[in-house]
């Protein structure tokens, strides 16, 4: 009795573990076949189309360093209206600069301050590179720029629809703030019939990798699109232009989150001229977008834009038309007097800026700037340096007048006269009065860089220098349409 006691006991102990393991029994252990796994090395994801890290310049882009001279090769960068991206971010396109012989400076937020400001610093530049800016210009800044590109500057301005302020779309993908931006880059272009919209361009069909990064293929005629087949850009706004160029366009799958519609948008175009270029993304010039498809020629294309202008110096951009130490010839009749000394050290003063002062040689040099004063008298010794204006002096008319080119003839009484003659070798500037004091008093205008209060061309200016009829009458004064529209901007 006992016994069966144990044996069923026993039953009962081993029963379940026979029958888990009769449950969970698969048969006889087989190792199962190795994984496979992927030839990695051999594997190539897809990469963008890249283009060449650098390229040679061109034979006409190395003559044209040569030839044209260092102080119009200055390209001014704007970071003066809380633009929003760093100089560093612009390293292949001051590099293709650089590499073309230009020089460059940065107006910072310190250029209120400063004596020059904006419409001083672009006396000397060659071209002005506005991006991202979110503070609009005020009017005059805006009247400096357009008087800047109405005398061969030009202007880049480059807006990027990730550079706005706070605020993301709901996919996380877009910065969706007050388009600033737009408003101030706008309002600068307005006088180059050019615009950006507040949109960006997208394409699902054909991208860079995503729908915003799109590939352009439609080139207007320009040398700024010399050597491209395709160009990447990434969130660029679209530009608008009704009498400039359209430079580069997408196909019909292209199209603006404005309106969803598409069909020849351009993210980039030039004003009438071509002096002045809208643009509308900055991505494309920061790494590594900046080697994708032909986008590095396309930055060569555009420092080559950036230098490749005729710059026009006149009177406006005083003290900045010389470019040496100045050398001082006077008239026979004009003596040193204390107001002349006082006079002479103002206008010292007003060359600093251009790193020039003035020196008092016995006989004028063969070569090298002048500072020419005189009276209206003819003097022999003046004659040679101010026969390149074009003036018949009182003595010389019948009527006994002065005779200006762009002015007409008209009394010269109380009327001073200033010239600006320019060549190879040299660059003169004439002052010319009735009497001594009025050519101490021109002097000081001139000096206080005052010309903006008389009337002027590119070349001359008419100044109130004392009593008299010269400008008291405006029958005294003939002027030409074309020096009245030149005075009226």
């Amino acid at each position: 009795m006992i016994r069966n006691r144990v044996w069923i006991a026993l039953a009962l102990i081993a029963l379940p573990l026979v029958g888990r393991t009769l449950w969970h029994y698969r048969g006889l252990y087989r190792p199962a076949a190795p994984i496979r796994i992927p030839a990695f090395s051999e594997f190539t994801p897809p990469q963008p189309p890249v283009g060449e890290a650098a390229i040679d310049l061109p034979e006409s882009a190395q003559a044209s360093e040569e030839a044209a001279p260092g102080p119009q090769r200055l390209v001014l960068f704007d970071q003066a209206h809380s633009n929003r991206f760093s100089m560093a971010e612009l390293r292949s396109l001051t590099s293709a600069l650089s590499s073309h012989g230009a020089r460059i400076e940065v107006l910072d937020s310190s250029f209120a301050f400063d004596e020059l400001g904006l419409e001083g610093r672009l006396k000397y530049s060659s071209s002005f590179v506005v991006v991202a800016p979110s503070v609009v210009f005020a009017p005059s800044e805006v009247a400096a720029v357009e008087a800047f590109v109405e005398r061969g500057g030009r202007l880049l301005v480059v807006l990027d629809p990730t550079r706005t302020g706070t605020g993301i779309d709901i996919f996380g993908f877009l910065i969706l703030a007050a388009s600033d931006d737009v408003s101030a880059a706008n309002q600068l272009l307005q006088p180059f019939d050019l615009s950006f919209s507040d949109d960006y361009l997208y394409n699902l069909l054909e991208n860079e990798g995503n729908f915003r990064n799109v590939l352009l293929r439609g080139f207007g005629d320009h040398p700024l699109t010399s050597g491209l087949q395709t160009v990447a850009l990434y969130a660029a706004r679209s530009v608008q232009t009704h009498t400039g160029t359209p430079l580069l366009s997408g196909d019909g799958a292209t199209l603006s989150s404005l309106t969803d519609a598409g069909g020849g948008l351009a993210a980039a175009a030039l004003g009438p001229g071509s002096q002045t270029l809208a643009l509308g993304d900055l991505t494309f010039l920061t790494p590594p977008y900046d080697t994708v498809a032909d986008n590095p020629r396309f930055i060569q294309n555009l420092a080559e834009f950036l230098i490749g202008g005729e710059r026009r110096l006149d009177l406006r951009d005083l003290p900045f038309v010389f470019s040496g130490p100045v050398s001082v010839v006077q008239s026979a009749d004009f003596t040193l007097q204390a107001e002349t000394l006082l006079a002479l050290q103002g206008m010292s003063a007003a060359l600093l800026p251009a790193g020039v002062g003035l020196t008092f040689p016995e006989q004028p040099p063969p070569d090298g700037d002048l500072l020419v004063l005189g009276l209206f008298e003819p003097d022999p010794e003046l004659e040679e340096l101010i026969e390149p204006l074009g003036l018949v002096l009182p003595a010389e008319a019948a009527d006994g007048r002065l005779e200006a080119p762009g002015f007409g003839s008209f009394n010269p009484t109380g009327i001073g006269f200033v010239g600006l003659a320019r060549s190879e070798a040299r660059t003169t500037l004439v002052l010319l009065a009735s009497d001594q004091a009025g050519l101490v008093s021109l002097l000081e205008t001139v000096g206080q860089g005052l010309l903006s209060d008389c009337l002027h061309s590119d070349t001359s200016a008419l100044c109130q220098v004392g009593e008299g009829a010269g400008l008291g009458s405006s029958s005294n004064l003939d002027f030409d349409l074309s020096f009245e529209e030149t005075f009226n901007q």
